[in-house]
């Protein structure tokens, strides 16, 4: 038997454990929302091909403009700052040039392709930019009450038909909000709606509620195209990374164009 390479199904090998898990997928719940507690191959069948290498859909020039974020003021100030910075080419060069990753929200938003790969209980998003891997368990289980800031945060999912909704929080880290360097706060809620519109177009639809800097939640949206026949590349920042660092650990530098 052949599987398609961003779909993995495991199987019970552990004496006792078949029979359990063949009652678990013959007592399939009439709802629409679905978890995969002890998921069978034929329970991950039921789910929508996601199959292959999936590349980020820039905007189109003339099409319809995005939503823009409603800021508080304290971040609406903070902004101005940084945006006069950019004008004058002196805005400090962001963590990313000393090869952290961009967190989420951005690591979503990447000129690099983002595969998925469906197990029970769990669907992984590797995005080949800085090799980041997302875990968003759909077991049924909720976000730890005391969780270490991670730059991806704590995901948590379920089915609702061929829709996975995604919730993230537990995002600590100072990183881009997913737009002019902004930084998001530490109660940032990030909620994904990730489905097929087309055979070859997957569209993330994001809710990001933000206390510290956005006034109202801003909601994004955005596609990718899927390319059945390529695979991912290694991607390792750190080769060949000459950035200067100073003794703060951060970089030194100031970014001209």
């Amino acid at each position: 038997m052949r599987f398609s390479p961003a779909i993995v199904i495991v199987l019970c090998f552990f004496s006792g454990l078949g029979t359990a898990c063949q009652g678990q997928a013959a007592q399939q719940p009439a709802k629409t929302v679905v978890v995969h507690r002890n998921a069978t191959p034929a329970s991950l069948s039921s789910l929508p091909d996601w199959a292959g290498i999936w590349t980020f859909d820039f905007p189109t020039p003339g099409g319809p403009p995005p939503e823009q974020p409603s800021l508080t003021p304290a971040s609406a100030a903070e902004l101005k700052v940084l945006q006069d910075a950019e004008a004058k080419n002196e805005e400090p060069a962001t963590e990313s040039a000393n090869c952290l990753p961009p967190g989420m929200p951005t690591i979503m938003f990447q000129p690099y392709d983002v595969e998925f790969l469906f197990t029970p209980g769990r669907v992984t998003i590797i995005q080949e930019a800085y090799m980041q891997v997302r875990r968003v368990f759909t077991d049924g289980r909720g976000h730890p009450t005391d969780l270490d800031p991670t730059f991806n945060g704590h995901s948590i999912g379920h089915w609702e038909g061929d829709t996975l909704v995604v919730d993230t929080v537990g995002l600590g880290h100072k990183t881009p909000l997913g737009f002019n360097r902004l930084q998001h706060g530490p109660k940032l809620d990030v909620v994904e709606r990730i489905r097929l519109t087309a055979p070859d177009t997957l569209e993330d639809r994001m809710t990001l509620t933000d206390p510290d800097v956005l006034a109202k939640p801003w909601h994004l949206v955005r596609t990718y195209t899927r390319h059945r026949d390529e695979d991912q590349l290694e991607f390792i920042c750190e080769e060949n990374n000459r950035n200067p660092i100073g003794q703060d650990g951060k970089v030194s530098t100031i970014l001209r164009h």
